[in-house]
């Protein structure tokens, strides 16, 4: 299997408007597109899932384990994003 190291660069004024929004508490802001697409996947934000019993719960949180068939199993619903410590840093360095 490969390897693809994650670039890592200051996020641009809309990625930053995003990870602000997040950073706020909105856990879908209205700027997405590509900000939100490459949120993801520059590992700035997670994805935070509502469990069974009202709870929310980040993707990190969960066992390790859990793939996604096991999570759709357990009844957990994707809610939005949250940031990772990698996304705080961005956002304190763009």
């Amino acid at each position: 299997m490969n390897f693809m190291p994650i670039p890592d660069r200051a996020p641009t004024p809309r990625e930053k408007a995003y990870l602000a929004a997040l950073a706020a508490g909105d856990l879908r802001p209205p700027i997405s597109g590509q900000a939100g697409h490459m949120c993801r996947k520059f590992g700035w934000c997670e994805i935070v899932y509502r469990l069974p019993d009202g709870a929310q719960m980040p993707r990190s949180a969960l066992p390790a384990q859990m793939d996604s068939i096991a999570v759709v199993k357990a009844g957990y619903r994707a809610i939005g994003y949250s940031l990772t410590a990698r996304g705080r840093a961005a956002l304190a360095r763009g």
